[in-house]
């Protein structure tokens, strides 16, 4: 029921969206990626932003230089559903949403098994209706990244270290569940498999293009701000103190301040968020450590873009809200997401950057 409302939330303020804002043509391959499907734009414009590199190597697989930055799993599972779809996007799309379907599950037994009904319940209604929550229906890996991470953390034995793989092919930071999960309890040994997602695709980029480390080189064809080399990378507290620059020096009429803004309250409240989780010694350590990876390995690049989005798979985070006891206060937290959701989904479908 949950995941039905999110999905009309989410699809409500689309159509509204459609109907105020201009479609921002802000982004590469607009025409030869989505227009040139003839599918409805409500449908194609969840390809917005990445999801356009996503159905470029989807098509046409990795070439040139730039589409390495985004990990293969997710473009391969995808392409295997496609052999029987024969719609990129609506291949994608499906494998979105039933990951997310999913993933909502598996963090649903995990809650009620380490604490009660209720705080299941609460960790998926925060799951859904977070702030950047409309990612989970959008050709991004948010969903079976959240899903793969989810699995390797909540399984044992050899099942937990395939998932670990997949995360691990998936995105960059699916390659520190093989240390968390061998070195702390609950401990399992068959995680160390979560290292060899990235070591394969490293492998292929060597054969591929004689560049393991492309992926890490081609940040800068997106002119992002990310460091493009592991001698390029930035010390955390290098990018705090820049976005407080940004803060006094910025123009607040700027949509750049604000989403600066929206970038550093994401970095603060999922900092927050696992502070106090680690205070109150309420889930395992390798939990809060996966979530810590999670917030710093970005912030290292040199900026917080994205941090909003990759805040959706450090699943401690719903826990902890989750866990508030305050009724009172999850309500109002909840009301703040749904408003929130609803604007961010607006706007991002009508080709506005927001994560």
């Amino acid at each position: 029921i949950i995941f039905i409302l999110w999905r009309v939330l989410i699809s409500a303020a689309e159509i509204v969206g459609m109907s105020l804002l201009p479609f921002k043509r802000s982004f590469p391959y607009i025409d030869s990626m989505l227009e040139s499907t003839k599918l409805p734009q409500w449908l194609w414009q969840w390809g917005n932003f990445d999801g356009v590199h996503y159905l470029d190597i989807i098509n046409s697989g990795y070439h040139g230089y730039g589409n390495q930055v985004f990990f293969p799993i997710y473009p391969l599972v995808v392409k295997f559903l496609d052999f029987f779809v024969q719609k990129p996007i609506i291949s994608a799309l499906i494998v979105s949403h039933v990951a997310v379907f999913l993933a909502a599950g598996v963090l649903y037994k995990l809650a009620k098994d380490n604490f009660s009904e209720i705080t299941a319940k609460w960790s998926v209604i925060f799951l859904f209706f977070f702030p950047t929550s409309f990612y989970f229906g959008a050709i991004y890996t948010e969903s079976p990244f959240l899903l793969f991470v989810l699995l390797a953390f909540a399984l044992s034995g050899p099942l937990s270290g395939v998932f670990g793989f997949l995360a691990g092919g998936t995105r960059l930071v699916g390659f520190f569940i093989a240390p968390l999960r061998v070195l702390f309890r609950p401990r399992n040994f068959w995680s160390f498999l979560s290292v060899f997602g990235l070591v394969s695709y490293v492998v292929y980029l060597f054969f591929r293009f004689k560049e393991p480390l492309i992926f890490l080189e081609a940040q800068q064809v997106f002119q992002n701000g990310r460091a493009s080399s592991i001698s390029t990378l930035v010390n955390p507290l290098q990018v705090i103190f820049r976005y407080l620059k940004i803060f006094l020096t910025a123009n607040p009429q700027q949509p750049a301040f604000w989403t600066a803004s929206l970038e550093f309250i994401s970095f603060i409240f999922g900092t927050g968020v696992l502070i106090l989780l680690f205070k109150s010694k309420k889930l395992p350590i390798s939990f809060i450590l996966f979530g810590a990876i999670s917030l710093i390995l970005p912030t290292m690049s040199g900026t917080l873009q994205s941090m909003p989005r990759y805040l959706l798979t450090i699943f401690p985070i719903f826990l902890g809200l989750a866990l508030i006891k305050n009724k009172t206060i999850k309500s109002g937290i909840l009301v703040i997401f749904i408003v929130l959701l609803l604007l961010f989904t607006a706007f991002f479908t009508r080709g506005y950057f927001i994560s």
